[in-house]
């Protein structure tokens, strides 16, 4: 938010979305557990935390580009950079182009073919993921709950008006089916079982939770990767939109000023540890919140309670505060 209000978009993107409170971790009978106070960083920072469906989100960044110059459906097969940089699409077309920003996602091809690294990583979590029709009562309407069950959590934060997103996250080592979802989560708050019955089947995705192992570089002459293709993470943080975000307004400002290659490398060095800072911190959230032991998770709780606010504020800050590009 603090890039889109640079870029003149706050007011529109806080009119169409859900301004926050709060974030708040509770166990799986809606109990306290650990809470973070938007607002506070909402004073220092001059903007809110909006909760809003990436699909309106991605219209209203398109309204803005004003431009007709965006192809859909080249799906990038391959790349030549021997003596000019050309793109190849699996329709046989070619794209020849001085530069390069590929944001690829995790299974990025530009980083499989030129950089030849990236290693995805598996915790073993089946994540569901849907939006729901319902009327939260009037206390969640500004906050984002995650509950924290055994070997699972459940998520849910409201969009637009009586429009909820959630999320599911259950232990797995093999495929489960739509059906067993009620199932899993039986023993949570009676609003769980609320916002899943209320959500038509066709809204429910079931993806496999992965991650990027840290890489070394991010870009090789003028082709240099963004977001998700350079550092994806595991949602568990709600830092990967974020941080690809973060990445183009740093890359943006550098090839303001520079070249190219002096411009990624610049990018590069300006953002690479904090996103791997917020890759390794997710990849730890995502672990402890779903331990299967009764012992181990109650000792967490416990933990997370107890846990300095101003502990709390100083992580939340590294993740808020923008890179001093110079």
């Amino acid at each position: 938010m603090q890039v889109f209000d640079k870029l003149n978009l706050k007011e529109t993107i806080t009119e169409q979305g859900k301004a926050l409170t709060s974030f708040k971790i509770k166990t799986s009978k809606f109990e306290d557990i650990n809470e973070i106070n938007t607002q506070t960083f909402g004073r220092k920072f001059s903007v809110s935390s909006i909760a809003i469906k990436r699909s309106e989100l991605q219209a209203l960044l398109l309204k803005e580009i004003q431009t007709t110059q965006i192809s859909l459906g080249k799906r990038v097969i391959g790349f030549n950079t021997e003596q000019e940089t050309s793109i190849h699409f699996a329709d046989g077309s070619s794209f020849p182009c001085d530069t390069v920003i590929s944001a690829d996602g995790i299974h990025s091809i530009t980083r499989r073919e030129l950089f030849k690294t990236g290693i995805i990583r598996k915790p073993g979590q089946t994540c569901w993921r849907g939006i729901s029709t319902i009327n939260l009562p009037k206390a969640y309407k500004s906050e984002l709950n995650e509950l924290w069950g055994k070997g699972s959590r459940f998520g849910f934060v409201e969009v637009s008006e009586n429009q909820v997103y959630w999320y599911g996250l259950h232990n797995s080592k093999r495929e489960l089916e739509q059906s067993e979802l009620l199932d899993l989560f039986q023993n949570y708050a009676p609003i769980v079982a609320d916002i899943i019955t209320s959500t038509p089947t066709d809204n429910i995705h079931l993806s496999e939770i992965s991650d990027l192992k840290p890489i070394p570089n991010w870009h090789k002459n003028t082709v240099c990767l963004l977001g998700d293709a350079a550092h994806a993470t595991t949602p568990n943080m709600g830092q990967s939109a974020c941080q690809a975000i973060e990445d183009a307004f740093v890359l943006s400002h550098y090839l303001g000023k520079h070249p190219a290659e002096l411009a990624f490398a610049k990018f590069e060095e300006s953002r690479k540890e904090k996103a791997r800072r917020v890759v390794n911190m997710s990849w730890w959230l995502g672990y402890i919140s779903q331990l299967e032991s009764p012992v181990l998770s109650a000792i967490r709780n416990f933990l997370f309670r107890k846990a300095p606010k101003k502990y709390n504020s100083e992580q939340t800050e590294k993740i808020y505060s923008l890179p001093d590009c110079q």
